[in-house]
């Protein structure tokens, strides 16, 4: 068991593009939900405990799931953005040590083997926070990655609060995270709605932590389909192909 990592999995999504009344993540890819996919590669992590966020119609996930090991349940009532979602795991993990994974159970090609390696990097250098990232060639409808001269992060900007020089950076946020525990739910709680869709945005967590002058850095990852994720039925109909 690894005992410094935790696992949150955000699955609260009603995935209003699928044009469909099952949730988002019980949508199948290959003959299996795509949540199946998530949670099989967060158990070769062997985290302490995985936390799966849920919402629209929870309870179809709960009975899909609750037959594995070591798999405790949140709520998100209202889908109020990813930071909210993750908020909502505060009870359980606020007093416990070691460090978060941040997951989504829409993104069914995400490798333990990718991740392993990132998030010892990150244990190992004792950083507050790992963000992952891709480069695809076309990033629309994601937040670009803003980087200085010296290639450190500098900050994420949600696409629909990007300006034109932004829209044209192809390095992008898939929005997976290590955070310590200690820091995450201080950072969440302070969180705003200041952007276009009056979300609390985890990619906001980012700026926070810089301002708090936390370690951070950000890790870009070779294959860029690891970290696609599924918003629309023709999206799924891509990677069944």
């Amino acid at each position: 068991m690894n005992n410094e990592l935790r696992i949150v999995v955000l699955a609260a999504g009603k995935g209003t593009r699928m044009s469909s009344d099952l949730p988002k993540v019980l949508h199948k890819l290959k003959g299996s939900p795509l949540i199946d996919y998530v949670l099989n590669e967060s158990e070769l992590l062997n985290p302490v405990e995985t936390i799966l966020v849920v919402g629209f119609k929870k309870e179809q996930i709960i009975s899909h799931t609750n037959t594995r090991s070591n798999l405790k349940y949140v709520t998100q009532n209202e889908q109020l953005g990813t930071g909210h979602a993750v908020l909502q795991s505060e009870e359980l993990l606020k007093n416990k040590g070691g460090h978060i994974l941040i997951l989504y159970g829409d993104v069914p090609n995400i490798k333990a083997s990718t991740l392993q390696p990132i998030i010892d990097d990150h244990i190992i250098n004792n950083r507050d926070l790992t963000l992952i990232t891709a480069e695809i060639d076309n990033p629309t409808g994601y937040g670009r990655i803003i980087r200085d001269k010296n290639g450190n992060l500098l900050k994420i900007v949600e696409e629909k609060d990007c300006n034109d020089h932004e829209k044209t950076i192809k390095e992008w946020n898939p929005g997976i995270y290590i955070f310590k525990v200690a820091e995450i739910f201080e950072i969440l709680n302070n969180i705003k709605t200041n952007n276009a869709s009056k979300e609390y945005y985890l990619t906001d967590a980012i700026g926070l932590a810089q301002e708090s002058s936390m370690k951070i850095k950000a890790i870009k990852i070779q294959n860029s389909d690891e970290v696609i994720g599924v918003n629309t039925a023709d999206q799924l109909e891509e990677l069944e192909s």
